[in-house]
């Protein structure tokens, strides 16, 4: 047992100074030596059980302890929601608690490691009893998912996945009848997509033109390198590169994200394209997020911002607009007309609209108008302010600082909540700190 624990270790630490070496962040690579008999009888007698004997000799004889976590530090474009998650220790071993006293009393199931958003990665005690299967518990649905049919069936899985998991969200795409399948048509995909994301540099990327549309959405656009690469093609024949990009995408979560890119890159040179985005049959299909943002980075003057701002007032013909909608589709304008526009639209609750205020290039004659207005307004601006400042930055030219401080005032003696009144203090702090 201790050489295959050994022969894991060497598989993990080789992937992950690899993921390393791409970018990718590897927030926690902890693998502690075996534990003494002493600590495990003392876990045996917490539990009331014994260990299956398979899993007391990996812990025993190879690792007492493992942890390890990596992520996508940066918008990479995966085919799946991906990151890796691997762990169990002697403290981790528990018995769960579905909130079902049936399934808490009968103790079938005995948890080694919980994921960050509460679903349990568990060994089934009813089956084989040497070598437990794996199974994933997940605490939205309520759940068991089947991952291999014994713990070190599951570890030899996980490793070749890269550590996908431990959600059960993560695992589901990749599990078949007998639990996580290595072999399966969405493990080959990710497979295959991981060995290009590991092995595709710069230098073999720039020398043609699809290779370097797949090494930015490996690693985005804002490179210096990237951009040195891409200024040799002509803008239109980029756009082209994106479109087939975007028409290979299986993945409905990525499509937002390609036509960001097609923003970053592509910039005005898409602009007849972008105007088709606001035809009655768009050539794609665009949510209305994607289309506001290519109309900011790809529309020239305030054609954008007016295309946004129409299609807004449309809407509003028929329903309210809420905040977090206008904030999503106006923020990358930073244009102090969505701030005039706004005052007409700005209502309780003000999550959103102050986030949009903040992102508008605000001006403190802005400031003293909303501050001046109506309760939404007013708070609105005081979260932006706090925003604002909190980053260090502040609204554009010369703040009359008496009229200001008036309105603080008269904004903290109106307050009812104590929660506003503490608003309006921490403005007020940050505004007798600020040169």
């Amino acid at each position: 047992m201790k050489e295959r624990v050994e022969g894991w270790i060497g598989r993990w630490d080789a992937l992950l100074k690899r993921l390393e070496a791409q970018g990718a962040t590897v927030r926690e690579w902890v693998v502690e030596p075996e534990a003494d008999e002493e600590r495990v009888g003392e876990t045996e007698a917490r539990l009331g059980i014994g260990l299956p004997p398979t899993v007391r000799r990996i812990i025993a004889e190879g690792a007492g302890k493992v942890t390890i976590y990596w992520y996508f530090d940066k918008e990479t474009l995966s085919p799946f929601e991906s990151s890796g998650e691997l762990a169990w220790s002697l403290d981790a071993f528990e018995w769960p608690y579905f909130g079902d006293d049936e399934l808490e009393e009968e103790k079938r199931y005995l948890a080694f490691h919980v994921a960050g958003n509460g679903d349990y990665v568990l060994l089934d005690l009813e089956g084989y009893p040497d070598d437990p299967p794996v199974v994933s518990w997940g605490h939205e649905t309520g759940e068991f998912l089947l991952l291999a049919p014994s713990f070190t069936e599951f570890v030899e899985r996980v490793t070749e996945l890269a550590f996908i998991g431990a959600e059960d969200s993560a695992y589901e795409p990749f599990c078949g009848p007998d639990g996580l399948d290595v072999d399966g048509l969405n493990a080959k995909a990710w497979k295959a997509w991981l060995d290009r994301y590991l092995t595709l540099t710069l230098e073999e990327a720039a020398k043609e033109l699809p290779l370097l549309i797949d090494y930015i959405t490996f690693h985005e656009a804002e490179d210096a390198g990237v951009r040195e690469a891409l200024a040799r093609y002509e803008p239109d024949a980029v756009l082209e590169a994106w479109l087939s990009r975007l028409e290979r995408e299986t993945y409905r979560g990525n499509r937002d994200q390609l036509f960001g890119y097609i923003g970053e890159t592509v910039g005005e040179a898409a602009a007849e394209w972008v105007r088709s985005l606001w035809s009655d049959r768009p050539p794609v299909e665009v949510s209305n997020y994607s289309r506001a943002y290519l109309s900011a980075c790809c529309l020239p003057g305030s054609e954008g911002l007016e295309r946004v701002l129409a299609r807004l007032e449309l809407e509003a013909q028929s329903s309210k607009i809420d905040g977090y909608s206008a904030n999503g589709l106006l923020r990358y304008f930073h244009s102090r007309d969505v701030i005039r526009w706004a005052e007409s639209h700005v209502a309780f609750p003000f999550g959103g609209w102050d986030e949009l205020f903040a992102a508008s290039a605000p001006h403190w004659e802005d400031v003293c108008r909303w501050l001046d207005g109506h309760e939404a307004m007013r708070q609105s601006a005081l979260s932006a302010l706090g925003k604002l400042f909190a980053r260090g930055e502040a609204p554009e030219g010369e703040p009359g600082r008496g009229e200001i401080i008036r309105l603080l005032d008269k904004a903290e003696r109106e307050a009812v909540l104590k929660k506003e009144k503490e608003a309006v203090r921490r403005v007020t702090a940050h505004l007798a700190d600020w040169r």
